[in-house]
């Protein structure tokens, strides 16, 4: 199986052999031009006409460094940023040491041009918040650097790029193979980015030639968002705005940042801040958008990654997704936010937001997974992915009431009393339907929604589930190839306590035997284990015509 390190060095060595032959074909003086005129290895784009800026503006210029996230001005067409390394002055702000900084970006873009006004850098240093760069290892030319933050700092995004060069690798791969023939057509090439954080995916779909519209309503990241926008040279193709998308519009709301652990989990409220690694954190009032107002066009694709308030950006694009083609939907489906607070009105508005999305708007829904590590190489379409469907929708509708009623997995059977795993009957995952999209997920996960000419990429090998939506209600143990029992916890790490209400055979018998017998003999009594229970019709009982 690929590696997302391996294909990041492959991609980074093909890119400087591509380097060297181009310049084998030039007399070195012009090659040396080509290389010097665009200080992003050529990556400026065509057509528009290019500025030069070249200040010592910066506190650390003319040191004898380039300090500005691009090579120095002596650099060749074999180098790139392989390496991390720390960014210290705004773009153009350390000319002697960098060279100049060729830009297509309008003047109003570059505001710090003006000394007192300070650029992303400078506002992130102020801040004490290092700022890193490295070329990205995408191994298929689409050729850009990526700034992000001290991987000791902020363990998700930052810790990915410093480790491997990628971010999300697996979701890379299919946003690539979504827009690399789509996105140069000159029409419905719009990609909206909705939770940009640093701008990875923004930055990929523009280096692929589509317009973008990126939302990022955290300062924070909004830097980095925009430092990286200008490094690869985006800015007439990237729209950045500072607004919240929620499903109400010209409201004030209250995100949550922490500046340690997972930055990305910065949200409306810091419901998804995780308590267990919290450290600092600030709050800021952001207004808010609907994207109805926002969009009024057709889409290729729509990234929504927004730590729970998922359904509410689908809330506030009813008339963009009515009116106009949507053809494709990644988002983080996060569950796990609004149980976190026993919220049930927003667990049950996280279900009905797929259920809306399937039966009224027409979307095939395919299971991504985590996303992080490559399942297999860019070069090769995404792999046939487990399917969601509203069979199994209905059972994660039906938990939500149960769980509201205090009824979830309750209540439990006399044969079982004294069985530490059977205690308490209200326990997620063990006590949710086996069959339900719930039941493989731990906290959160990530889905991918298509329908017209991109469905044809999304293979759907079955349906996902602890269990088939179509097993006997006489079924309790797993049988998935994944191995998992609920939560999509491995069988085989399990504790042998806990094993069987897992849905995962006994592995010590001595432990959890007589636990698995009595499990197998209830199982085929109806009632006895409550969630062993089968649903009838998907659109009955969700309340669909």
């Amino acid at each position: 199986m690929p590696t997302a390190d391996g294909e990041a060095r492959a991609g980074r060595s093909l890119r400087r052999t591509s380097r060297r032959w181009l310049c084998s074909l030039l007399a070195s003086t012009a090659c040396a031009i080509l290389w010097s005129a665009a200080s992003c290895h050529g990556r400026l784009i065509p057509g528009l006409p290019v500025r030069q800026i070249c200040t010592n503006s910066c506190n650390l210029a003319k040191n004898g460094v380039c300090e500005e996230g691009r090579l120095s001005k002596n650099a060749g067409p074999e180098d790139d940023l392989e390496k991390p390394v720390v960014v210290y002055c705004d773009l153009g702000t350390d000319c002697d040491d960098c060279g100049p900084w060729n830009t297509t970006a309008p003047a109003a873009a570059t505001y710090w041009e003006d000394p007192t006004k300070p650029g992303p850098i400078r506002f992130l240093r102020s801040k004490d918040v290092q700022v890193r760069v490295r070329a990205t290892g995408i191994p298929l030319l689409v050729d850009y650097d990526f700034a992000y933050t001290d991987p000791t700092k902020d363990v998700d995004v930052s810790h990915h790029m410093e480790a491997n060069a990628i971010v999300e690798a697996q979701i890379t791969k299919v946003f690539y193979w979504i827009l690399k023939h789509r996105c140069k057509t000159g029409k419905d090439n719009l990609f909206v980015d909705v939770g940009a954080n640093f701008g990875w995916f923004a930055v990929l779909a523009a280096k692929l030639g589509c317009r973008v519209i990126a939302y990022e309503p955290v300062p924070l990241f909004r830097w980095f968002l925009e430092y990286n926008v200008h490094v690869n040279d985006l800015m007439s193709r990237i729209d950045i705005r500072a607004v919240v998308v929620s499903q109400e519009r010209d409201r004030s709301m209250t995100m949550v940042v922490p500046t340690t652990g997972i930055w990305g989990t910065a949200g409306i409220d810091g419901l998804n801040i995780d308590k267990s690694i919290e450290g600092k954190k600030e709050e800021i009032d952001v207004p808010s958008v609907r994207l109805e107002d926002e969009v009024k066009e057709d889409v290729l694709l729509m990234k929504v990654d927004v730590e729970g308030w998922e359904y509410a950006v689908i809330q506030g694009a009813e008339g963009l997704l009515s009116k106009y083609n949507v053809e494709n939907i990644v988002m983080e489906y996060s569950p796990g936010v609004a149980e976190r607070h026993w919220d049930f009105p927003k667990m049950n508005d996280t279900v009905l937001m797929l259920v809306d999305l399937m039966h009224r708007y027409g979307y095939q829904i395919g299971h991504i997974g985590e996303g992080k590590y490559l399942l297999g190489p860019y070069d090769q379409p995404p792999e046939p992915m487990w399917g969601v469907s509203l069979d199994n929708l209905k059972y994660d509708y039906t938990d939500v009431q149960l769980w509201k009623a205090h009824k979830l997995g309750c209540p439990t059977h006399p044969e079982l009393f004294g069985i530490s795993a059977w205690d308490a009957c209200f326990g997620v995952p063990e006590a949710l339907s086996p069959r339900s999209l719930r039941s493989i997920l731990g906290h959160n996960t990530n889905l991918w929604l298509t329908k017209g000419e991109s469905s044809k990429m999304l293979v759907q090998k079955g349906l996902v589930g602890i269990l088939d939506p179509n097993d006997p209600p006489t079924k309790y143990f797993q049988t998935n190839m994944q191995f998992w029992g609920m939560g999509a916890r491995r069988c085989y790490h399990l504790d042998p306590k806990v094993q069987v209400k897992h849905r995962c055979n006994c592995t010590r018998p001595e432990v959890c035997g007589t636990e698995q017998a009595i499990v197998d003999r209830l199982a085929i009594v109806p009632g006895a284990i409550p969630q062993n229970y089968v649903l009838g019709d998907a659109k009955q009982v969700l309340g669909l015509k």
